[in-house]
């Protein structure tokens, strides 16, 4: 009688335990289902961002292209309509304004120039041959 006992206490447990498993079950299913609309959302609203910033981004690269090119025309125009004594004069003109500036902007020319130079020396003699 005892293992009697025993079993129907066991079934009674084991279903029981079905019924919680059951119950954890289908509370999980709900939770996960909310976690799920949530997170769709979530992903929705991100596409949403990056069309977004996708279209400012692009106009942000097309105003700047657009400004470019009217500073390339500008360019162009003067260049066009001034000849090399009217260019030497305007740049005399920056330098008596802004001395120093020139004076910096002369030097980074000259560093860069004599680095072409070097560098262009340097290579045509190649790695093999010291200076």
């Amino acid at each position: 009688m005892n293992m009697t006992k025993t079993a129907s206490h066991l079934r009674e447990g084991i279903s029981e335990t079905a019924k919680q498993v059951a119950d954890l079950g289908r509370t999980t299913g709900e939770k996960l289902d909310e976690v799920r609309c949530g997170t769709a959302d979530a992903l929705a609203d991100a596409a949403s961002s990056v069309r977004t910033t996708g279209r400012q981004g692009s106009d942000a690269i097309d105003d700047l292209a657009k400004s470019a090119a009217r500073k390339l025309d500008s360019t162009a125009a003067f260049v066009r309509n001034h000849d090399v004594r009217d260019m030497f004069g305007n740049v005399r003109q920056v330098v008596r304004r802004h001395p120093a500036s020139s004076l910096v902007g002369a030097v980074a020319v000259g560093f860069l120039l004599g680095s072409t130079l070097w560098l262009n020396r340097s290579w045509r003699r190649g790695p093999d041959q010291a200076d």
